[in-house]
């Protein structure tokens, strides 16, 4: 894992101020653009967003340390809740930054439909350790049915459902693409399957209802518990995950993990990995999502764990994320 340079606080001392001796302080002491991403996490949250403007004001010349840092500090700010769709000197870096072909230059200067909910990191000296946590629903969670039809288009027969047989269902899904966000955890589980009955969302929820959908291996290693969830909740937990480092893996950070958090649900859903944030949100906003706690029948430690799934509306098709860190 990359070591970052220390303190910060001659960087935090730069800002707010003139952008030029903050170049000059990036080009030669960030020159490695994990460390810029972290500086731009660290940015973001020991400084108000709109001191933080003029740094967007020094426009890139080329793709290098400090446009990197522009980039993701576009993207941190934004996901801490700034609309900068609506601020001058945002808009022309990220105009900018698109045509020097920037990755992170697509992205939205505004959270979108699905990322109403999110957490955002919290760092003190003198680690500069972003404090996360994810959501782990408990069995106990009543399952919140109140907005959704507890039965799909079609009207399915639940017994025909329940009788379903592992070696009947088509993966359908790119699991690299369902994967993305927690690619630096551990083992993974990542498909969309065609189920070859319809199911309800409430079909998914009693313990093991989706294991028989599970790999042999899996499906008598683990229970898996669901509850109601929402969008906006998986992303959040997608997002925590993949900005986090994990055991023998730095995290994406802000931006990154952005990136990440929609081809995962895109693959969830079965989109195309580069259909925008807005067509994804389009999308998945129409399915119905679960998130699942993992009981494991042999006991070992894991440090993180991410369970989630989504069903197709009409209940034909369904998406699983499964995935654990661990040494």
């Amino acid at each position: 894992m990359t070591s970052r340079p220390a303190p910060y606080e001659p960087v935090l001392a730069l800002v707010p101020g003139d952008p030029e001796p903050l170049a000059e302080v990036i080009h030669r002491e960030y020159r490695d653009r994990l460390l810029v991403r972290d500086l731009a996490a660290v940015l973001a949250d020991k400084r108000p967003g709109r001191r933080l403007l003029p740094i967007f004001d020094l426009l890139p010349v080329r793709t290098d340390v400090w446009a990197e840092l522009q980039a993701c500090l576009l993207q941190e700010l934004v996901l801490r809740g700034m609309r900068l769709s609506r601020v001058p000197a945002a808009v022309r870096c990220a105009e900018r930054l698109r045509e020097l072909g920037h990755p992170l230059a697509g992205l939205p200067l505004k959270r979108s439909r699905g990322e109403r909910r999110l957490n955002v990191p919290v760092y003190d000296a003198p680690r500069w350790d972003g404090i996360w946590t994810v959501h782990v629903p408990e069995p106990s969670e009543p399952p919140d049915v109140s907005a959704l039809s507890t039965r799909p288009t079609g009207s399915p027969d639940r017994k025909k459902a329940a009788a379903a047989r592992p070696e009947d269902i088509v993966d359908g899904g790119d699991p690299k693409l369902i994967v993305a966000a927690v690619a630096h955890w551990g083992p993974t589980l990542a498909t969309l399957m065609r189920l070859p009955r319809h199911v309800a969302p409430a079909d998914l929820l009693a313990p093991m209802a989706v294991n028989r959908f599970l790999p042999g291996g899996l499906r008598e290693g683990v229970v898996l518990n669901g509850v109601r969830t929402g969008l906006e909740s998986v992303v959040a937990d997608l997002l925590t995950a993949a900005y986090r480092n994990a055991t023998y893996e730095v995290g994406l950070r802000g931006g990154y993990g952005r990136v990440a958090v929609w081809r995962s649900v895109a693959g969830l859903v079965g989109a195309p990995g580069d259909a925008s944030v807005h067509r994804v949100n389009e999308l998945a906003a129409r399915w119905h999502w679960l998130a699942f706690r993992v009981t494991r029948r042999e006991r070992y430690w894991v440090d993180q764990e991410l369970a989630v799934g989504a069903l197709s509306p009409r209940g034909d098709r369904l998406g699983l994320l499964i995935a654990h860190d661990t040494d």
